[in-house]
Formats: C-alpha cells, sequence, structure tokens
C-alpha cells in the first residue's frame, strides 16, 4: 500500500470533480449549521440525512457524511462564544474562555481565532490519519475472530469508562445496547430472540432507526427543557482578525491541543468531548497566573477547538482500520457503511482503495472549506442562533419521522424509533450517554459473531480461546481501564464509615 501515492491520487479526484467538492461543501455549511444548534449536532444531521444516502451512491454519500462531521466541530463553537450554550458537547470546554471573551466586546476575533483553530487540529490530525490508517489496517489483517472479540470487548470497556463521570452509568447503557442488538433470529439455530412473538421484530432492531430514535427524537424532548438563561451576545463586535500577539499565545497551545485531540480520537469511546476536556485541563497547568484561564484566555480558546476537531480526524483511524467506533458519531457512520454492504476494518484500503482514501481526502478538503465559511460568513451563521426552538423543534422531528418512514417504508420503524427518543431522553435525564448505547447497539453484533467463531475455532473451549497473547493483552487493558475508573475511594470510605459506626446505629 503507498500511501502517499493513494492520497494523492484522490485529493487529485476530489480537485478535479466539481460534484465532489460541492457535495463536500454542502456537508461543511450543513455541519456547521447543525452544530450551532444546541441539541442538534452532527449524530442527528447525519441521522436525518438517511434519506439522501439511499439515493446516491457512497462515493457522494460517505464524503458529504464525514464533511458534515468535521463542519459540525467548526459550528459549534459559534452558539458556545455567543450564547454560552455549546452547539455539541465538543465545545463544552470552548465556553470558558470564548464566551468570556466575547463579552469583553471581542465576539468576532474569538469567531476567528476559534476557526483558525479548528483548522489547525484538523490538518495536524488529518496528517496523523493519512500516515497511520494503512499500517494499522495491514495489522488488523492478523487478527483473528478471538483477537477481535477481544478488541471489541476492549473498545465497549473504554466507551464506558471514558464517557461521563459515573462509568456504572456507561457500562449500564453499553450492556443495554449489545443486548438489544440481539433482538431477532439467532443466526447459528435460526431461532427467535426477544421477539415477543412479532414478525417484525425477526429482523431485529435497525440501528439506524434506533440511531434516529435516540439522537434526533431524544435531543429534541431534551432540548425542549433546555435553559436559555445565559446571556447572549446579540451582535459581532471588536477586531474581526486576530492580532500577532493572539496567534503567538495560542500556536502552542493549538499543537499540543491537536496531537491530545488526534490520541484521544482514536481511543475507543473518548470522542471530542474527552479531547477538548484533557486539551483545556493541560493548558490550565501549564498556563501563568496573568494568562487569565477562564477569564476570556486565548489559549483557553484555542486549545479545546484544536483538539475537538483533531479528535474527529482521529476518530476515523479505529473506525475504517478495525471497524471500530470511537464515538456515536462514528458509531452512526458505520452503520451507513454497513448499510451498502461495505465492512470497515482490516482489508478496508485494499478492498476498497478509492473509496477508502476519498474518504481520508474529504476531510482535508472539508478542512479547509471549514475555515473558509466559517471565517467568511460567521455574521450569517451567528444569525441562525436567533431562530427559536418552538419553530425549530417540529422540523427537526418531522425530518427524524420521515426518514426512519423511509428506510423499510415501514410505519413499524417510525414507532420504534419513537421508543427509542423516549429511552434516549430519560438516559439524558438518569446521566446515561445515549452514544454508549448506539455504540453497544452496532459493536454488539460484531461481538457475538466472533465469539461464536473464535469458540468454533477452539473447539468450544472459551480458556483455549482467550489464551493467545494478544487476545490476553487486549482484555488485560479491558480489565485495568474498568479497575481504574471504579470510585474506590468512596467505597472505601464508606466500608470505613459503616465500620466505625457505633453498633446501636447499625442496628
Amino acid at each position: 500500500m503507498n500511501t502517499l501515492s493513494d492520497l494523492l491520487s484522490a485529493l487529485g479526484t476530489i480537485t478535479t470533480s466539481p460534484t465532489l467538492l460541492l457535495v463536500i461543501l454542502l456537508g461543511v455549511i450543513l455541519g456547521t449549521v447543525a452544530g450551532l444548534l444546541p441539541g442538534v449536532g452532527p449524530s442527528t444531521a447525519i441521522a436525518l440525512l438517511l434519506p439522501v444516502a439511499m439515493t446516491v451512491p457512497p462515493e457522494l454519500s460517505l464524503p458529504l457524511m464525514v464533511s458534515l462531521y468535521l463542519g459540525a466541530e467548526y459550528g459549534g463553537r459559534i452558539s458556545a462564544i455567543l450564547l454560552n450554550i455549546p452547539g455539541d458537547p465538543g465545545a463544552i470546554m470552548t465556553t470558558l474562555d470564548g464566551h468570556p471573551m466575547a463579552l469583553k466586546g471581542k465576539a468576532a476575533s474569538a469567531l476567528s481565532i476559534s476557526a483558525l483553530a479548528s483548522f489547525l487540529g484538523s490538518i495536524l490530525a488529518f496528517l496523523g490519519l493519512a500516515f497511520i490508517a494503512g499500517p494499522m489496517s495491514e495489522m488488523g489483517l492478523a487478527f483473528g475472530p478471538a483477537v477481535y472479540f477481544a478488541v471489541v470487548v476492549m473498545a465497549l470497556v473504554l466507551s464506558a469508562t471514558l464517557v461521563g463521570s459515573a462509568p456504572m452509568l456507561g457500562l449500564t447503557a453499553v450492556v443495554i445496547g449489545v443486548a438489544i442488538s440481539t433482538v431477532g433470529i439467532e443466526l447459528q439455530s435460526g431461532l427467535p430472540r426477544f421477539t415477543f412473538g412479532t414478525f417484525t421484530l425477526l429482523e431485529g432492531i435497525d440501528p439506524i432507526v434506533a440511531i434516529i430514535g435516540v439522537f434526533g427524537i431524544g435531543e429534541i424532548l431534551a432540548s425542549t427543557n433546555m435553559g436559555m438563561n445565559s446571556q447572549a451576545v446579540k451582535g459581532l463586535s471588536g477586531r474581526f482578525l486576530p492580532t500577532k500577539t493572539e496567534l503567538r499565545q495560542g500556536t502552542l497551545p493549538g499543537i499540543r491541543g491537536s496531537i491530545i485531540g488526534f490520541i484521544a480520537g482514536v481511543l475507543p469511546g473518548a470522542g471530542t468531548t474527552i479531547a477538548a476536556f484533557f486539551s483545556y485541563g493541560l493548558e490550565k497547568r501549564l498556563a501563568p497566573a496573568s494568562a487569565g484561564m477562564g477569564k476570556g484566555a486565548v489559549r483557553g480558546l484555542v486549545a479545546p477547538e484544536a483538539a475537538n476537531n483533531a479528535a474527529v480526524s482521529g476518530s476515523m483511524v479505529p473506525l475504517l482500520t478495525l471497524g471500530i467506533p470511537g464515538s456515536g458519531t462514528t458509531a452512526v457512520l458505520l452503520a451507513y457503511l454497513m448499510m451498502y454492504g461495505l465492512n470497515p476494518g482490516p482489508g478496508f484500503f485494499d478492498a476498497n482503495p478509492e473509496l477508502g482514501w476519498t474518504i481520508v481526502g474529504a476531510l482535508f478538503i472539508s478542512a479547509i472549506l471549514g475555515v473558509v465559511v466559517n471565517i467568511s460568513a460567521s455574521s450569517l451563521l451567528a444569525k441562525i442562533l436567533a431562530i427559536p426552538m418552538p419553530f425549530m423543534a417540529p422540523t427537526i422531528l418531522m425530518l427524524a419521522l420521515i426518514s426512519c418512514y423511509s428506510i423499510h417504508n415501514s410505519a413499524t420503524d417510525v414507532y420504534i424509533a419513537l421508543a427509542f427518543g423516549v429511552l434516549g431522553y430519560v438516559m439524558r435525564l438518569v446521566g446515561m450517554s445515549p452514544a454508549l448505547l448506539v455504540i453497544g447497539l452496532v459493536l454488539g453484533e460484531m461481538l457475538e459473531r466472533n465469539l461464536q467463531q473464535a469458540l468454533g475455532l477452539s473447539g468450544g473451549n472459551f480458556w483455549t480461546m482467550i489464551s493467545q497473547p494478544l487476545v490476553l493483552l487486549f482484555l488485560a487493558i479491558a480489565v485495568l481501564a474498568l479497575l481504574t475508573a471504579l470510585p474506590w475511594k468512596k467505597m472505601v470510605g464508606k466500608k470505613t464509615s459503616a465500620d466505625h459506626q457505633p453498633a446501636n446505629e447499625r442496628r
């Protein structure tokens, strides 16, 4: 696999194809709008575009989806800076310094600085993706079913422990997703499972239907309760282009944030939110007291924005080379690839070289178009935030229901999506991440299939199956991640306080 020549060939194909360029530009614009609208985000937007994906070939729809994903990370910063409400979870840390900067009369400058930081993160992470994807894909070809089973287990545990602050809730969400994936006919025996006697569930739960329900409908239900009490910046003010001092202050934080973001994107479950969190935390530790972190510091704005955009390209590494989604959005992308009959993982670039490298090249073109669109149209994009949610929510809900119905022309899918929308809303209320449910649902079938194949090759002996070195390594990482995530201090503290409690009180 000649990485450089394949990449240059893909970039040449994109730049000489007006249709592809237009599709990528459309994806960036749609993603930016989806990102700046609180409660929408990339996962919902990609899920709602299903009817479009079903009418065009993957050579067009997949570049559209990845450009939309990257565009959403560009857009999320706009509402974070102007309204102090992150458009998507990856922009949460952007509010800490972006909004204070806007309140100081530097809203225009904050938007341009964050757009440049997003561009830096996207470009640096693209280089990492371009030169790691090939070797990692070839390495994955050596994986057998047992190793793949262990990789999926590791991905599920890392996802559950890295997303959110409550690992047990994360594990519960993953287990629910895996359990839902078992609905339908069991592949080996041909017997129905958990269908409750209905024919409509024999084929199982379509992941796309569940995704539209959880992200599209669930987000709308949650956004109706979203408070808009924060102090909003009504217009763009101040100098638009950053000064040389601001560029100098943001260079090293941007590079550090890009590296952290790419690594976080590669890790299953980390994603843009964790990338921005760690990047901001590092800058806060490195910054002197005079930097004014949390009060409108440039480095506090640049670091998380570079990180969350870099995490997008990083998340493509496990998705394309191992078939493992690292976030809710890449889980949606995996469902799209499977819908087209494509199987991302080891050998994907060998079997689909042109498509694979076109997806990678689309990220590069998206980064360039993203910074151009976001800098040139910031004032126009900011006006979209003035649309009241009572007008926006019904439109998104209608699109979600139409998308569900169009999959199989079945009203049952609409009912299932509504049920998943309620489930997603309840999960948000109790502190569970709906993205973890989607990851469990998408990976559940892969987990079961590889487990059955591995047990078949080992003669049904589970211990023989897991005795391989790579299997033990990945399972050990999963166990270590689980042990380090459990609240040992709280459990020990409760036990100690119970031991010191007087006997009559314990009674």
